[in-house]
Parts: C-alpha cells; sequence; structure tokens
C-alpha cells in the first residue's frame, strides 16, 4: 500500500573550508538551507562521532546510510584519507555513492568564484582537486556550475523538487524477482579527460550494441596498454541515459566474477549481504533476462569459457573488453589498433604543450603509437621538464623505468607492471612460448618470419630447438601468445609491439647479469645464419633481405649485441648496409650504419684489423654517394696505406680501395688522375680477377664515368658497351649494378649525338629501375636526370619537364639540397625551363644551383663550371647579354685550365660566348671563338655531331652579320 513520502536523508559532501566561507553565509549553510526547504535531512561526517574504526570504512557507511548524495567541489583537496591516501574523503564519498546506484548532485564552484584567498589556495594537493573536478566535470552527472551559496541553494533546492521520493518500500529480498525497484545503478569509472580520437572504433561498438530482444554482447580486444578499457569507458558514459543499470565488474580472475555480480544483485535489493553468492548471480541473471536498459562491462576477460555462463540473457547490452581475441563463438569482436600518429601527437602535445610536432612524432614513433605508452610519455614529459632527446635515451637505456611512470586517470597501473604480471604468467604456464617471445623481443618491431626460427635451429636455446622440427609445438606456443594479446600471429610471422619489447629485453638484462648478451647473441647468430651474404654474385638474395632488414638493423645495432659478439654483429651490419646502397637506394641510412660498424671495429679490433679496413672502405663508399668527397677520400687513402702494407698491391681488398680512391678524384673533379688510378686498378683486377669477375666490371664501370667526364665518349663507349654486355649476361638485366651501367650507357651516348638510340636505351633502362629498384633509387634517379637531358636535345621540352621536375623533387629528398647530382638536375631542369621561356623561374633555380656548387665543390670544379654555363645561357635569353658574357668568359677561362681547350664542356662554353658577343655587336670576336670551336668540335666530335652542325650555324650567322656573304 502505498506511504506518505517520509524526509530523504541528503548526505553532503564537501571540504572543510566551505563549511566557513564565504563570511556570513558560507556554502554548507546554503546547501543545507536547500535540504530543509526540500522536506529532507542534513546528514555529513560533522554528524559521525570519532571511532576507533578504519576511517575509509566509516566514511563509506556514512554514505551508504543516506538516501541522496550531494557534492560540493570546490578547488581545494582536502585530507587524504589515512588508510587509502590516494584519494581523498570527498573522492571516496563519490565514489561509495557511485558504486551504490544513488542519486548524485553534483556542484561545482565555478572560475569566477568570489572568496576569500583560503577558499582557493592548495599547494599540497591542488593538482589532485583540479584532476578530480575535470573527472566530475565529464562524468556526466555534474548538475551545475555555481559561484555563490545563493545560486547554490536555488540550484540545489529545484534539484531536489525534481528528484522523485521513493512511494514505496523496498520488497523483501525473496520477492526481488518479480518486484525490484527499478532504481538506477551506476558504477562505470570515471572517464578520461584526455581521451583521444578513437572515433571510428566507438561507432563499430555503437553499431555493434544496438538494443534488441537478446542480449547483445561486443568484445574489445587488443594487447596491454592499447586503450581497450578507457575505450570501454568512454563508450558507457557517451550512452549514459540509455541505461539504468551500469556495472564495472573486474573480470581478470574467473574465480571472483560470482562475487562481482553478487554485489550488483545486493545494490538492486535481489539479496541481502547474508544470502551466498551464487544465490545472488542467479537472481540476477533472472532479473536482468526480464529487464532493459542495462550494461555489464567485463574488463580484462581472458577466457572465454570461464565467462560464458556469467553472460545474462535478455534485451540488455554486454561490453568485454580482452587481450584474448579468440571470442567469436561467444560476442561480436572488434580489435583495438595502436593510435593514429596525428592522435598520438595530439594526446602528447595536450599533455605537454611545450613540445614541438616534430619531438611529439619523435616521442610518438619511440612508444610505437601504444596509447596508455603515449599518455605516460606526456605525463612524464609534463612532470619533469625532460628534453626529448634525454627522454628517448633513458626509453632506450631504461625501458622499465621509464614505462613504470603512473600517468593516473582510468589505468589502475602502469604499462611496466601490466606487462610484467604477462610475462610472469607465460614464464609459469608455457617457458617455451616466453623463450619464443624472447627471441622476437630481441628483433626488430616488424613481423618476424617463422622461417627464421624454423630453418635455422642450430643458433636457437635448446629449449627452441624442437620448434623447427615439431610443427604442433610451434602451434602451441604462437596459440598461447595470441590468445594472451601478448603477439600479433600470422600464418608466416610472429609481431611483438616496441614497448613490450623493450619490456620484456629489460626484463632479461635484470634477471641474469649474462641473460641479456646471451640473447642478443643468439638472435644476432640467428640473423646471420639467415642473411644473404653476396648480392652483387646472387641477387637472388635481394627479395629475402627486405623482411630481414629490421630485425637485423635492430638486433646487430644493439650496444649489448655489439660488446658480446662484435665480429657477428659488425659483419651483419656490413651485409645489411651493402643491400640498403645496392637494393633499396637507401644511401644516408647505409651511411649511418656503415659508420656504426667502422666505430666499433675500430674502437675493438684496431686501425689495421682486417674488418676495420673493410668498414673504412664501406663508409668511404657511402659518403661518396653523399657528396662528402674530401672525407671519402681521406678514409680511401689511408686504407689504401694500410691495405698495400699488409696485403700487398694485387689483393683484392687493396684493389678495392684503390679503385674507390680513383672515384673519390672523379668526384673532386681531378678527372685525369682518377682515370690513371682507375686503368691501373683495372688492369690489376683483370688479372688477378678475370674479366668476367663483378669487381672487374665495377671498375670498368668507373674508368668509363672517367672517360666521359674527360670528354674521350668514343672510349667510353666501347668500354662500357663491352661492361654492360658482361653485367647482363654474368648478373642480368635487371640487377642493380646492370642497371646502373646501362644508364650511364645511355648518357654516353648521348654526348656521342646519338639521341634517339640513347633515350631508347634510358627508356628501357628506367622502367626496370622503377620496377626493380623503386622510384627512389639513385640508379633510377640517374636514368631518369639523363633521359630528361635526352628530351631535351630532341625538342621535347613538355616531356621533358615534368621527368626532370620529379627527377629533382626525388634527388633533394634522397640525397639532400646540396649534392651535385641534385644541382645538376636543377640546372637542367632550369635549362628546360629557359626553352619553354620561362627564363625568370629558369634563372632563380640555376642561380640557387650555382651558389650552392661553389659553396660545395669550389669555384673551378667542372660541375660548378657547367652549372654557371648554363645560367650564362638563360641570362642570355632575358636579355642581359652583357652579365651573361661575364659569366661566360670566367667560365670559359676556367674550363680550359681545368678541362682544357678541347673538350667537350669548354667547346660548349665557348659556343655560349660566342653567341653573347653576336648579340652584343663584336662580330669579329665570335667570329674567331667559332671558328675555332667549329674546328675542335669537328675533330672532337666529328662532322655530323649535333654540336658541330650548331657551331656551323653559328659561325655562318657570324660571317652573315660581318657581311661576309660568299664565306657561308
Amino acid at each position: 500500500m502505498p506511504m506518505e513520502s517520509a524526509p530523504r536523508r541528503v548526505f553532503l559532501s564537501h571540504t572543510s573550508e566551505l563549511r566557513r566561507y564565504p563570511a556570513g553565509r558560507s556554502f554548507v549553510a546554503a546547501a543545507q538551507d536547500a535540504v530543509i526547504k526540500a522536506g529532507d535531512a542534513v546528514t555529513d561526517m560533522a554528524y559521525f562521532p570519532a571511532r576507533h574504526e578504519k576511517p575509509a570504512r566509516v566514511c563509506r557507511d556514512a554514505v551508504a546510510a543516506a538516501e541522496v548524495f550531494v557534492l560540493i567541489a570546490g578547488f581545494r583537496y582536502g585530507s587524504p584519507v589515512r588508510d587509502q591516501p590516494q584519494l581523498s574523503y570527498t573522492e571516496l564519498e563519490h565514489a561509495t555513492a557511485e558504486q551504490r546506484g544513488m542519486p548524485r548532485l553534483v556542484f561545482l564552484l565555478g572560475e569566477d568564484t568570489e572568496g576569500p584567498a583560503a577558499l582557493f589556495a592548495d599547494l599540497e594537493y591542488g593538482a589532485r582537486q583540479q584532476a578530480f573536478r575535470a573527472r566530475l566535470a565529464g562524468s556526466g552527472v555534474t548538475t551545475a556550475t555555481v559561484t555563490s551559496p545563493a545560486e547554490l541553494e536555488t540550484a540545489l533546492l529545484h534539484a531536489l523538487t525534481a528528484l522523485p521520493h521513493p512511494n514505496q518500500q523496498r520488497p523483501p529480498p525473496a520477492e526481488a524477482a518479480t518486484t525490484a525497484v527499478q532504481r538506477r545503478v551506476w558504477t562505470i569509472p570515471a572517464r578520461s579527460s584526455v581521451f583521444t580520437g578513437r572515433g571510428e572504433l566507438l561507432a563499430e561498438v555503437e553499431a555493434a550494441l544496438q538494443p534488441g530482444k537478446r542480449t547483445v554482447v561486443q568484445a574489445v580486444t587488443g594487447m596491454g596498454g592499447i586503450g581497450k578499457t578507457t575505450t570501454a569507458i568512454e563508450y558507457a558514459h557517451r550512452h549514459h541515459d540509455e541505461f539504468d543499470i551500469a556495472w564495472w565488474v573486474p573480470a581478470e580472475n574467473p574465480a571472483l566474477l560470482p562475487d562481482r555480480l553478487a554485489e550488483l544483485a545486493l545494490a538492486l535489493d535481489l539479496t541481502t549481504g547474508t544470502d551466498p553468492a551464487g544465490v545472488g548471480v542467479a537472481r540476477l541473471l533472472g532479473e536482468l533476462a526480464r529487464r532493459d536498459r542495462w550494461l555489464l562491462v567485463f574488463d580484462n576477460a581472458e577466457d572465454p569459457r570461464a565467462l560464458r555462463e556469467y553472460l545474462p540473457e535478455g534485451p540488455g547490452r554486454v561490453l568485454i573488453t580482452s587481450r584474448n581475441p579468440a571470442w567469436q563463438r561467444f560476442a561480436a569482436t572488434v580489435g583495438v589498433r595502436e593510435f593514429t600518429r596525428s592522435e598520438s601527437i595530439a594526446l602528447l602535445r595536450w599533455l605537454a604543450p611545450d613540445l614541438t610536432e616534430v619531438e611529439a612524432d619523435r616521442v610518438a614513433e619511440a612508444v610505437g603509437d601504444l596509447p596508455l605508452a603515449v599518455e605516460q610519455a606526456g605525463t612524464l614529459l609534463a612532470d619533469t621538464g625532460l628534453a626529448v632527446d634525454r627522454y628517448l635515451r633513458l626509453l632506450t637505456e631504461r625501458a622499465k623505468d621509464v614505462l613504470d611512470h603512473d600517468p593516473g586517470g582510468a589505468y589502475p597501473r602502469s604499462l611496466a607492471a601490466s606487462w610484467a604480471v604477462a610475462f610472469d604468467r607465460l614464464a609459469a604456464d608455457d617457458p617455451t612460448a616466453l623463450d619464443l617471445l624472447t627471441v622476437v623481443a630481441w628483433c626488430g618491431p616488424e613481423p618476424v618470419p617463422l622461417t627464421l626460427l624454423t630453418d635455422h635451429p642450430d643458433p636457437l636455446p635448446n629449449r627452441l630447438r624442437p620448434l623447427a622440427t615439431d610443427p604442433l609445438l610451434l602451434a602451441r606456443c604462437t596459440t598461447i601468445l595470441h590468445r594472451r594479446g601478448m603477439a600479433t600471429i600470422s600464418p608466416h610471422g610472429i609481431q611483438l609491439h616496441r614497448v613490450p619489447a623493450a619490456l620484456l629485453r629489460a626484463r632479461s638484462q635484470a634477471s641474469e647479469g649474462t641473460a641479456s648478451a646471451l640473447w642478443a647473441a643468439t638472435v644476432v647468430r640467428l640473423l646471420e645464419k639467415a642473411a644473404p651474404s653476396n648480392l652483387r654474385t646472387d641477387p637472388s638474395g635481394l627479395p629475402l633481405w627486405k623482411p630481414l632488414l629490421p630485425h637485423v638493423l635492430a638486433a646487430a645495432g644493439r650496444d649489448v649485441a655489439l660488446a658480446a659478439v662484435p665480429a657477428e654483429a659488425t659483419r651483419l651490419l656490413d651485409l645489411a648496409a651493402g643491400y640498403l646502397l645496392g637494393g633499396g637506394g637507401e644511401i644516408k641510412a647505409a651511411a649511418a650504419v656503415y659508420q656504426r660498424a667502422y666505430d666499433v671495429r675500430r674502437a675493438t679490433f684496431g686501425d689495421d684489423h682486417p674488418d676495420t679496413l673493410t668498414s673504412a672502405s664501406d663508409l668511404a663508399g657511402s659518403l661518396w654517394w653523399l657528396g662528402e668527397y674530401q672525407r671519402s677520400r681521406a678514409l680511401d687513402e689511408d686504407a689504401l696505406a694500410r691495405r698495400r702494407r699488409i696485403l700487398g698491391e694485387d689483393h683484392p681488398d687493396t684493389l678495392t680501395s684503390a679503385g674507390q680512391l680513383a672515384n673519390d678524384l672523379y668526384g673532386l673533379g681531378d678527372y685525369r688522375q682518377a682515370r690513371e688510378l682507375q686503368e691501373a686498378t683495372l688492369r690489376r683486377r683483370r688479372r688477378m680477377l678475370g674479366a668476367d669477375h663483378p669487381d672487374t666490371l665495377f671498375s670498368a664501370n668507373l674508368l668509363s664515368l672517367d672517360l666521359w667526364a674527360l670528354g674521350d665518349f668514343r672510349r667510353a663507349r666501347q668500354l662500357q658497351n663491352d661492361t654492360v654486355i658482361r653485367l647482363r649476361r654474368i648478373l642480368g638485366d635487371d640487377h642493380p649494378d646492370t642497371l646502373a651501367s646501362a644508364g650511364l650507357l645511355g648518357a654516353v651516348v648521348w654526348s656521342l649525338g646519338d639521341y634517339r638510340r640513347a633515350r631508347q636505351l634510358l627508356n628501357d633502362t628506367l622502367t626496370r629501375s622503377r620496377g626493380v629498384l623503386g622510384d627512389d633509387h639513385w640508379a633510377t634517379l640517374l636514368s631518369a636526370s639523363h633521359l630528361g637531358m635526352v628530351l631535351w636535345s630532341l625538342g621535347d621540352y613538355q616531356q621533358a619537364r615534368p621527368l626532370q621536375t620529379d627527377t629533382l623533387t626525388r634527388l633533394r629528398r634522397v640525397l639532400g639540397e646540396d649534392h651535385f647530382l641534385t644541382l645538376r638536375s636543377a640546372s637542367l631542369l632550369g635549362l628546360t625551363l629557359r626553352s619553354l621561356g620561362e627564363h625568370p623561374q629558369a634563372r632563380d633555380l640555376q642561380n640557387d644551383a650555382v651558389a650552392r656548387l661553389r659553396r660545395v665543390l669550389g669555384e673551378d670544379h667542372p660541375e660548378t663550371l657547367q652549372a654557371v654555363s648554363l645560367l650564362g645561357l638563360t641570362l642570355g635569353s632575358l636579355g642581359e647579354h652583357r652579365q651573361a658574357r661575364d659569366l661566360q668568359t670566367d667560365a670559359l677561362i676556367r674550363l680550359r685550365r681545368v678541362l682544357g681547350h678541347s673538350h667537350p664542356t669548354t667547346l660548349t662554353s665557348a659556343s655560349r660566348l660566342a653567341a653573347d658577343l653576336r648579340e652584343l655587336g663584336e662580330y669579329q670576336q665570335a667570329r674567331a671563338l667559332d671558328q675555332d670551336t667549329l674546328a675542335r668540335r669537328r675533330r672532337v666530335l666529328g662532322e655530323d655531331h649535333p654540336d658541330t652542325l650548331t657551331s656551323g650555324d653559328n659561325l655562318a650567322a657570324d660571317l652573315n652579320a660581318l657581311g661576309e656573304h660568299e664565306r657561308i
């Protein structure tokens, strides 16, 4: 029978200063007045006498005795609870009300509240209170923000009046199955104030959890720290108004599930505190089967079979978070992935506002965009003021300590602690699986091919060797890693995220003094067995390198590996750098790896050790490609002297140093000395190795380059044609050495004036290079640059322009703004723009190229002088003939001194100077210069070369201007 409404017990939660301020009438006094006017009774901790019980228990009992909870949240934190110092009394009181499912009315004091300093200042715990206020503001239960006691009284009175009174007594537990009160119960944790992104993931969860007649079960799966829990919390808060019951169930330990669910039964008045947990579960499942508007969240459930009996039936929703992805038989499943890079950067810069975009990107890369690791990094950087470089060093050197930083918020423990539990459980349940995961941890963060383990068992520890011959054992290990969400398993590989990998490596470093060295050495030897060793003679190994490269660089590049097995680790680094340079065209990356190996070998073995000299030679070769010719020359000269002394003149390694030194001289513009040394090296290699050896053919290719640079085009063509034929027969049409040599042959054919043949050859070479090596490989870019010049020579400016523009863009990215090949490409693009009538753009591009070449190579380097001559040509087209004449005159004088009077480049400069003289009316000087140029071009290039024919036309123009028509 209905009863009259009795006064409700209203618990006022507040900090002590709100009872005193403002003077005259405090916030607490105003709240008490509102409660009394609403016909209710006031209760708070001031009405409870001191007892010897634990303060937290007393506090919770006081809240539980009330029917309505009111929180006034100011700016002071108050005293931490004595036996739970991580919480204030107001935090504990609010959490108790939330767990009890009590009606909660929360009032925040606004930022513009007026009052004395004591109302606001909290030097000790101010940051904690700000975090609590932020959680309240985002929790969806805040009733109002007020700035004065009068506003609080009005808002609270209105809220209490609108809040329904209970109109009947609670039914006895025995009747709860049929008459359970429809009351609101909510234990979802507070949402994260830094929740970032996840729009697509939440949309997928929302779509799956559409209410219906049957229970909708959705599992959100992923590795530890990926953000499963925060996503579930965010979903619940976004759909707050759709649930009368929203209950959070910690589900990591299946044995505790009955107790967790029985607590909900108690909160719904389905049981008393004396009923067994099994009774509570049974009544709860029956109640949920007949009502809607409920959500159960099973957090961190790992065993689908253990959870199955506790999944309710009925028109509600169940959300499961789990590391185990194998929920398909019981629930729809969505996998949680790492943050996108933009999400990581946004969160890092929100937490640590002083970070730049670039710094945030570096941090995000280092922690692999793992959400919890990103949040920990941001809070650590903000809390400590660490510089990003220092943080990244600490992450490498002390991963466990760095990742043990508590970010607060919704995460119950740090990333390091969470993974430590997972590792400990795996060690107890399946030590072999942990060993397998440890091998993967000492590799790189990309998928590790399973064939690395199955095809090369000898370097593995005894416990892992059976994996190579027992597919069932391998399947058992990968299955447990998959089900525990510790690794990503595919049919051909296994992948461990970089953060748990770092923690697992740190675990082995901490366990025993030698364990980390043993694991590092094991993985280096394993990779050394698998990595193809001679790509020049056996190009079939190129495809095998791609999946191995990240693991080689990671495993062999670690300090512990280089200290434990320096010979094997540096040898592996050399192989990787060779692949990067030859197969991948990644010159900067190759140079960095070569430098690392050289530094370690020099410090470990000494300057005269054969391995050190090999590293010096390899490093010098990569520096040449970076345009650092002086450094390259110094290394090669030193290595050549040592090798001649130790190995002799004709040793293959000595000849490698000699050939590279010759190439250094070419890079420095000393073409004659380069040719002499390269010719001597080629003769020795032919005698010692044979005409078809790849090293011999490499020397022949470099000698052709010297001959081409010296203007000896016919001899260069003869030698290079023979080299390309041999390379195609020995290494194949698509080998990088073959393609690079074919590209040079195309350039030589162009220099001889056979433009159509050159275009055909370079078109084919460029197509092959793009298909085999990629668009950014140095051999591809050289062929593209040569082809652009050929197209210009054929007058096909419209086709030349996009090719040259693209090539220049890629060269800038691959080799850098100041590399001579980049600047040559810029000058040639300027030539094409000039021919298209875009003279100002051409001038700007060539001006910049000339300035850079003068700074990088010097005033007298042939590359600089060719660029100066091209700039002069463009200035002439702009009508600036005097400035063009001065440039061409200076370039011609220098070219004659550096390359000689009859060099084709010198003659081109002379022809351009004569054109400027003609435009300035200096016809006699123009004629004399054109006559000399024509005679030399006939002798050097031949009567029918296009440049020779151009010289004839120029001389005719001079004679016509002088009126000597009979001599034309």
